[in-house]
């Protein structure tokens, strides 16, 4: 998986401080860290900016 921010790589990691049951995925460049609800959200806001964009 490539890194939304710096199209870096993305590793799976074990982290129990953000999800118990889900692995979660961090960039080996620049850190960023995406769990499951992250992403969720970042999926379900999206079409919201867009319409918000389209209306400006």
């Amino acid at each position: 998986m490539i890194c939304q921010k710096c199209k870096g790589l993305m590793v799976k990691e074990w982290r129990p401080e953000f999800s118990q049951e889900a692995a979660v995925l961090r960039c080996i460049n620049c850190g960023l860290v995406l769990d499951p609800l992250i992403a969720q959200n970042r999926v379900t806001t999206l079409p919201a900016k867009q319409r918000a964009l389209r209306a400006a």
